[in-house]
């Protein structure tokens, strides 16, 4: 039960850090945990988690461009590249972890309904 609710935890830490740009609603929501009973309930949440991961792991890679694109800019009027560079590398990181965490939340969901 506790690796459970770490695993929860872990979840919702990675869809806060998704921010709403990403989702307007979560990938899976506190009624449908609080009510998870069959193992088509559990499936359903590990397909919303993947499908959570798959639209992280897209801005993650969108932010690991911007990076590239931020290091290969220089300092253009006043930019501070390495500035924007760091941003962007760090927002990629965080959406990189997100997205792991919402792959390991999903697997833990198929484990579940088996």
């Amino acid at each position: 039960m506790n690796r459970f609710v770490a695993m929860m935890s872990a979840g919702t830490v990675a869809i806060l850090l998704s921010g709403g740009a990403v989702a307007a609603e979560p990938a899976v929501t506190p009624a449908q945990i609080a009510g998870a009973t069959t193992p088509a309930d559990h499936e359903a949440m590990a397909a919303a988690y993947d499908k959570e991961a798959t639209t992280l792991e897209a801005k993650a890679r969108e932010h690991e461009q911007m990076a590239k694109a931020y290091s290969s800019a220089g300092n253009k009027k006043g930019m501070d590249s390495a500035s924007m560079h760091a941003h962007c590398a760090k927002l990629a990181k965080q959406y990189s972890d997100a997205a792991a965490e919402n792959r390991e939340l999903a697997k833990q969901h198929r484990a579940m309904a088996h």
